[in-house]
């Protein structure tokens, strides 16, 4: 489950969570919200507009697929979208979870191949559960997470570096699995602008010559860009333990080059893990990572948006000892 960062003064907006177990979501879930500074014994806030809906992809195969085919056909395409799982289950109650690299109408092209045999009756089943964002709540700016920052704790001082990274919301989703009731959670915030990823494959591959061409086979439908998402996830990740939030860094180009040497270093580890790569070029990448990390991040200033308000100020140092 992804955290969510909701944009400040748009409307149409949903909250949404995608279930790990391997059933539709049946009957209507419901979903509360909170701050994630207060427990579940606190007042629920006005955040959502509406009931919860699931995911209305509900059809079935129109032929039986063997173990290792990737491209599938669908008794209606409606409502499918690229880059969202989806859940395959057959008649005899094999399943799993397939991504959607294209579709086109009725036929469907998986990012990986089946992993299991699957007849005609087989459906073909969207499971994630969305709610839609209160239009007065994501409009509110004393609700905006950086406002919230450092007010979230009244009974103590608070120092704003060791709490940067704390989620402005916590939100408590309940739904019926297999008929079983399940309680499962996810964190957002509502931030003026939304942290993204601006690195294309083509920008690796002209810093790294031949980087797309090393990426492994799981990678080559889509150029690598999923390989560069994940880049960004885990560049994301370092920021955070160095209490860093990337939506605050005014810099694009920060965040490109972090990103561009991060894809690198996890092509060379995927390669070393499946056997195939050299520990010396996965060696010569982190350091280049980590040196790259160390200039834009660590050690020197660079712009960042304190106030969450956009403006784009110096951040401050942080000591060379701070690890």
């Amino acid at each position: 489950m992804k955290h969510q960062e909701i944009a400040f003064g748009v409307t149409g907006q949903q909250f949404y969570y995608d279930p790990p177990e391997l059933y539709r979501p049946s009957g209507t879930p419901t979903v509360q919200v909170w701050l994630s500074s207060d427990d579940d014994t606190n007042p629920a806030l006005t955040a959502t507009t509406g009931s919860c809906s699931v995911d209305s992809v509900n059809t079935q195969l129109t032929n039986a697929y063997s173990r290792g085919d990737q491209t599938i056909v669908v008794d209606t395409g409606t409502g499918i979208e690229r880059g969202r799982v989806y859940l395959l289950t057959g008649s005899n109650k094999v399943c799993e979870r397939v991504e959607v690299m294209s579709v086109s109408d009725v036929t469907v092209q998986l990012r990986h191949p089946l992993v299991n045999d699957y007849d005609d009756e087989s459906t073909f089943q969207g499971t994630r559960i969305s709610c839609a964002v209160n239009a007065t709540f994501v409009s509110t700016m004393a609700n905006l997470t950086d406002v919230l920052s450092g007010s979230w704790r009244t009974d103590v001082e608070v120092d704003a570096d060791r709490y940067a990274g704390q989620a402005g919301y916590r939100l408590r989703w309940v739904y019926t699995a297999n008929s079983v009731d399940v309680v499962g959670y996810s964190f957002a915030d509502l931030v003026r602008y939304q942290a993204k990823n601006l690195v294309t494959p083509g920008d690796v591959d002209n810093r790294f010559p031949g980087w797309i061409d090393r990426i492994g086979p799981d990678y080559h439908d889509d150029q690598g860009a999923s390989l560069v998402a994940e880049a960004y996830n885990a560049v994301r990740m370092d920021a955070l333990a160095d209490a860093v939030l990337l939506r605050k860094v005014r810099n694009t180009e920060v965040l490109r080059d972090l990103v561009i040497y991060r894809a690198n270093v996890l092509t060379a580890e995927n390669q070393v893990i499946a056997g195939s790569g050299s520990t010396v070029a996965l060696e010569l990448a982190q350091r280049l990572y980590t040196q790259r990390y160390d200039q834009l991040v660590r050690e020197p200033k660079f712009p960042t948006d304190s106030g969450g308000g956009g403006a784009s100020g110096q951040s401050p140092r942080l000591p060379i000892t701070r690890r």
